[in-house]
């Protein structure tokens, strides 16, 4: 057991009160969240079983099996068809965050809420990539034209793999990544921004949902964790 364990587990049981009747969680993995007994939850990844296996090396065990394969940011949900949405550590895998949160903003239905847990690049892999400022998101979401996934695979390539692009290995590693549309983390940010985004989205797009739980990364934490409720 580590040494947060316990604190997660008091905060998951904080949490899970919020989740009632019928949702999704993406992007499970190996690790669902603990939903009280009657809450029923189907789990959404962007490949089957046998995909996410070979996509991760076969390096998971006890890969939870998606009930629904799809994008996460374009969710095949009516408007208003769940009650909730888990999204943990999937936010930084999607070219478009801000898309993705308008998404689930309106696959809930009125008092449904989003669950948030995005990695803080301070305790983390992307600890040395540049920090992604809110300007940069709604550039390319409002001009998705000219999204440059090459630059943001090479970005990762340069500062998590740690390879220089003078290295003679650089691009036949980026090559690969692409080849294999690897799920990246797109983005790096610090709890700041993620209360930022949501912000952004109230107050620019007027969509209506409330904070009810912000906690901040903490030593046993290592990312920001939000709640909002949609009005």
């Amino acid at each position: 057991m580590t040494k947060g364990a316990p604190l997660r587990w008091v905060e998951n049981r904080i949490l899970r009160r919020y989740l009632r009747g019928r949702g999704l969680e993406i992007g499970a993995l190996w690790r669902r969240f603990p939903v009280r007994a009657g809450v029923r939850v189907w789990y959404v990844d962007r490949l089957n079983p046998e995909g996410l296996d070979d996509h991760y090396g076969g390096r998971l065990e006890k890969i939870i099996s998606p009930d629904v394969v799809a994008d996460a940011a374009h969710l095949p949900v009516a408007a208003g068809g769940v009650d909730f949405i888990i999204a943990s550590h999937v936010l930084e895998h999607l070219p478009f965050p801000l898309a993705g949160l308008r998404g689930w903003h309106d696959a809930l239905a009125p008092g449904g809420v989003l669950l948030l847990r995005v990695p803080d690049m301070r305790y983390t892999m992307d600890r040395r990539r540049p920090r992604t400022p809110l300007q940069h998101l709604v550039a390319e979401q409002e001009n998705p034209q000219a999204f440059d996934r090459r630059a943001h695979f090479a970005e990762w390539v340069e500062h998590v793999q740690g390879r220089a692009p003078t290295d003679r290995a650089f691009e036949t590693i980026l090559g690969r990544l692409l080849e294999r549309d690897y799920s990246i983390h797109y983005h790096a940010w610090v709890d700041d921004d993620v209360r930022e985004m949501i912000e952004y989205t109230r107050s620019a797009w007027g969509l209506r949902w409330e904070p009810q739980v912000f906690w901040r990364a903490h030593f046993y934490r290592k990312e920001a964790v939000a709640l909002v409720k949609k009005t």
